[in-house]
């Protein structure tokens, strides 16, 4: 794919991500509930397997391609326990043709399940859109290859799973499924893109 090609999806990509953050921000002000903040990093490594395959972090093969990323969430609307908000991040993907990502979307959790009154369990779910500056080498770039697709923009999906203990809900560790996907072709005319399992710390304000 030429670069003249990626700049124009590029420019949709953060054009979509500031247009959300814009109506998040106008959201929270019509709410009267307090934002919640919250900062993250993890790392993890690209796999070998589509997003079935890659839900189960011991089952799938991992390629030569660690990651490591930083993102914000902020929270200004709650339901209940389930609060929902908005992410961005960033991460350099490595290995063969160093890249960085940069994404962002909405976000929701569910912050009511806690064990013997000492461990609580927050499931969360990302929705929103994914750049790379280069398609990694490995099973992201054969699928861009197999399409003749372009995987530069894509979906993003961050299915994940937090901890942390009840005297503690400030901070947590979580374990991410860190999906890249064109949604049968709606993007960049591609089916599959990447996934990464990662494992992270958020510190929550």
């Amino acid at each position: 794919m030429s670069f003249l090609r990626r700049i124009p999806l590029g420019l949709l990509s953060g054009a979509l991500i500031v247009q959300i953050a814009a109506a998040g921000t106008v959201f929270a002000q019509g709410t009267e509930t307090d934002p919640d903040h919250s900062v993250f990093v993890f790392g993890g490594a690209m796999v070998n397997g589509d997003m079935a395959e890659s839900a189960n972090p011991f089952g799938v093969g991992y390629e030569d391609h660690p990651v490591f990323g930083l993102g914000y969430q902020f929270f200004p609307y709650s339901i209940g326990s389930v609060k929902l908000g908005l992410e961005a991040g960033l991460a350099g993907r490595f290995g063969g043709n160093a890249n960085a990502e940069i994404w962002g979307g909405v976000v929701g959790r569910y912050d009511a399940i806690e064990i013997a009154n000492t461990l609580r369990i927050i499931p969360s779910f990302t929705f929103g859109l994914s750049h790379v500056t280069e398609t990694m080498e490995g099973r992201e770039r054969k699928n861009e290859e197999e399409r003749n697709g372009d995987a530069s923009t894509l979906f993003y999906l961050g299915p994940e799973l937090s901890f942390s203990s009840v005297s503690r809900p400030d901070l947590e560790v979580f374990w991410r499924l860190h999906h890249r996907s064109g949604a049968w072709g709606t993007l960049g005319d591609m089916h599959g893109g990447s996934n990464a399992n990662v494992i992270g710390v958020r510190y929550n304000f």
